[in-house]
């Protein structure tokens, strides 16, 4: 014999009552079945509903019976037709003829007792079973309708019974010891010793499948729903989530008492002590397998990761009770629990300080002014005197739970799951493990349950890791970054098991989001007008709204008001990559707060590209540093521009002509004074300046600029090109003068003692600057040991692929990180 539990989505509908009798006549073939039937979809919730506006004097109650009446009536005149039709008609309107007489009671008396709220909740099974029932009969399939207040005897507290389980069992036998035909049970309602109706909780109709199958012995407990059975984590919630086909009893238990809706928490007791399997099943996908719980994993499953799945209680309130005159006195703990229990208030999570001075307690939020009431009155004479403080409630929290058997004695599972959280910035504000090590319940900012649940199952489920990146721009080095990401997506994804999704783009006109990232082959079309969410406040704001685990914000603007926020965006842990400059090199108290929000939070800011585009300036300096090396100088040339223009000039030519050649190459800003002026160059040397720890500010750095005063405003490019032949001579000059000394010149950089200076000087030709070509850039650091021989970086400093590149391998060293 099989237990048969349907759910109420699995009987929304006539064609869904239709599909649940072929699922109970193919059962029929292999056993004897007893069905157990839960309320239609959403009826409880309507019987609730009418109640409570009933209780409040609201006339609407009446729309919402209507609306019941409606729903049953139509579901019924759709299965049935004829005599079988006026049959269950009949039998429908009496019921809610019924339940009419006690709603409008409440609304008379404007009063609703837990016993009369539970006599209204219980009509939705007994509407649902007498259809089921009478369905099966007209199919051929011989049933009957059997009220579970025959069956189950519970004790008087209406709303959350709890089960006799002798003398229910005793009546169970009774009246399906034997039996001909398949009796279709009303789950969730029960009663009390006197016969009067209670129930068994929310989605207690699990729990009488259990009950029953407890009782009758039966082979199997089969619980039909409306997903593949039992996941990891929520897959509504979770994307990656997936199934488990076995799992323990134990695990079952802890994951529907921490939030898995998919099973009653109470349902698992009875099977366990029975031994009986329950299997979670698809009504809407009767092909999948399922899940099946018993006592212990099959010895042909082989598990070999420690956490079995995820669970959560999206809504909890948490209590606090502390204070010095706790510590050491016996009995606190005993008075607030049972204090607690006699006024049924349930406990979903403890948590103790070794100290002694604070136990927290996690409640459901409806019973948390109750809670803090009777509390407050059983410890007032601790409080007046001090010993202990008035209670504090803190709200919209979550309760996560991390479940599995494979947990025990497995060394990091409790460093694994920290870390990732606080990597990704959430702060764990309690903290219960039970010393099975099976279960660690942690509790955290409701607005960040989501993201908690994704990280820590992609932390300990996945093999491959994601990365959510957010572009702000999409010039030319944006264009190049999107397409590096596309065409190296695949390889990372097969090579370093990490997958970088692009879930944002953003400029000044247009934005395109997607969290599942968006289609980088054709990424254009994804961007839409701003009709609102305007500037880069709103993109972030948007950023922030999603809350999305391992979220990098990539900026490739020139943009200052896009570098003020990266403060935010730290402060949100959300880590950050920039090729702009304006906020490493930006005023002192933006520079500062972007090092202090660093400092406050546990995202990363990486700026490789502010300097030196793709090459490892910043990480070569900070190796020096970090290592100990003591930093004596460091000269180099840093504009692509001007390395190219000085380059040409020592092959010979003149200085005008080749300004020229390097506008029309692309090499330059559309106005070449923008590079001559040499103001680039003077940020990125600012920025190795205070890398260093120099206290200073762009206005410190000595720059000498190539665009003579007179030429400097008011004139157009064309006119300044024109007349930028007035310094050829000076260039000429330069060189050849230089050259006598065996030296030639360069427009290049130094820092040493705390002050930085850029401008044309004379090097040996010798020097590493000297053999540079094209739009090479070069750092040179002499350092303590590199003082003979000074450490070179060279290599290209220019161009939007290049700098794309550095880019690239910033968002991956924190991609790295995070994962």
């Amino acid at each position: 014999m099989k237990i048969y539990k349907f759910g109420g989505t699995s009987l929304g509908s006539a064609g869904r009552v239709k599909k649940v009798a072929a699922i109970i006549a193919a059962g029929l073939e292999k056993s004897k079945i007893v069905v157990v039937v839960s309320a239609i979809h959403r009826v409880t919730d309507l019987l609730h509903e009418s109640a409570t506006k009933a209780c409040s004097g609201e006339s609407g109650y009446r729309s919402i019976l209507d609306e019941l009446d409606h729903l049953h009536l139509l579901i019924a005149g759709e299965l049935f037709s004829g005599e079988i039709l006026e049959k269950v008609t009949v039998a429908i309107r009496s019921e809610l003829a019924d339940l009419n007489d006690i709603v409008h009671g409440v609304f008379l008396l404007r009063e609703l007792s837990e016993k009369s709220l539970a006599l209204v909740l219980g009509f939705g099974e007994r509407l649902s079973a007498r259809m089921v029932s009478s369905y099966l009969q007209e199919h051929s399939m011989a049933s009957f309708y059997l009220d579970a207040r025959e069956l189950i005897v519970t004790d008087t507290n209406y709303g959350d019974a709890l089960v006799d389980t002798h003398a229910s069992e005793l009546k169970i036998r009774k009246h399906l010891a034997l039996f001909d035909g398949v009796p279709v049970v009303t789950g969730f309602i029960a009663a009390a010793p006197d016969g009067t109706l209670t129930t068994l909780g929310r989605g207690g109709s699990d729990y009488t499948a259990s009950i029953l199958g407890a009782a009758l012995g039966a082979a199997e407990i089969w619980i039909w729903t409306d997903v593949d059975g039992f996941f990891s984590a929520d897959p509504k919630r979770v994307r990656d989530a997936r199934i488990l086909p076995f799992i323990t009893y134990a695990e079952a238990m802890e994951l529907s008492h921490a939030g898995a809706r998919v099973l009653h928490p109470l349902a698992v007791q009875p099977a366990m002590k029975a031994g009986i399997p329950v299997l979670i099943k698809n009504s809407f996908n009767t092909a999948a397998e399922g899940t099946r719980i018993e006592s212990s994993i099959p010895s042909e499953i082989s598990r070999t990761l420690p956490v079995t799945g995820l669970s959560s209680i999206n809504k909890v309130v948490l209590l606090n009770l502390s204070g010095s005159g706790m510590v050491g006195v016996p009995g606190i703990a005993s008075r607030l629990f049972s204090c607690l229990a006699q006024h049924r208030i349930n406990i979903i999570f403890i948590s103790q300080a070794s100290s002694e001075q604070s136990i927290t307690l996690a409640i459901n939020p409806t019973q948390a002014v109750k809670a803090k009431k009777i509390l407050e009155e059983e410890f007032t004479s601790e409080i007046v005197f001090r010993q202990i403080d008035p209670l504090v409630i803190r709200r919209n929290l979550a309760m996560i739970a991390v479940v599995g058997n494979n947990m025990s004695g497995h060394p990091g599972v409790s460093a694994q799951l920290f870390e990732t959280l606080g990597k990704n910035g959430i702060n764990v504000i309690a903290v219960a493990q039970g010393a099975n090590e099976m279960n660690i319940s942690l509790v955290i900012d409701s607005h960040n349950e989501d993201k908690a649940l994704n990280c820590i199952h992609q932390s300990f489920f996945l093999s491959q890791r994601k990365v959510h990146i957010f572009i702000a721009g999409t010039g030319t080095i944006a264009k190049s970054l999107i397409g590096q990401i596309s065409a190296h997506r695949l390889n990372l994804q097969k090579d370093n098991d990490l997958d970088v999704v692009v879930c944002g783009m953003a400029n000044t006109r247009n934005i395109a989001l997607d969290d599942n990232g968006i289609n980088l082959q054709d990424w254009q079309s994804a961007l839409l007008p701003r009709t609102e969410h305007h500037d880069i406040e709103g993109y972030l704001q948007l950023i922030k709204e999603r809350n999305l685990h391992n979220t990098i914000f990539v900026d490739c603007t020139a943009s200052a008001k896009v570098a003020e926020v990266y403060p935010d965006l730290l402060l949100a842990n959300i880590s950050v990559v920039t090729a702009n400059k304006l906020g490493m090199a930006g005023c002192r108290p933006l520079y500062q707060r972007i090092r202090d929000a660093q400092r406050k939070s546990n995202a990363r800011f990486l700026y490789e590209t502010n300097v030196g585009a793709g090459l490892p300036i910043i990480n070569t300096l900070n190796d020096l540093k970090n290592s100990g090396d003591k930093i004596i100088s460091i000269e180099g040339v840093l504009s692509g521009t001007l390395s190219f223009i000085f380059n040409e000039l020592r092959k010979g030519g003149l200085f005008s002509d080749i300004v020229r050649r390097a506008q029309q190459a692309g090499y330059t800003e559309p106005d070449p004074r923008d590079d001559l002026s040499g103001a680039d160059f003077a940020r990125k040397f600012l920025i190795l300046g205070r890398e260093l720890g120099y206290n200073l500010e762009y206005g410190d750095v000595v720059c000498e600029t190539l665009v003579p005063q007179e030429y400097r405003e008011n004139m157009a490019v064309a006119d300044f090109l024109d007349r930028l032949s007035s310094v050829d001579g000076w260039y000429a000059d330069a060189i050849e003068s230089a050259a006598k000394d065996g030296m030639t010149i360069a427009y290049a950089g130094e820092i040493r003692d705390g002050k930085a200076s850029i401008g044309v000087k004379r090097v040996p030709l010798s020097s590493p600057i000297a053999g540079l070509s094209g739009s090479e850039n070069m750092v040179v650091f002499t350092t303590e040991r590199y003082r003979a021989t000074p450490l070179v970086v060279r290599g290209p400093g220019a161009g939007g692929e290049v700098t794309a590149g550095g880019v690239f391998a910033d968002i991956l060293r924190i991609a790295s990180y995070l994962v």
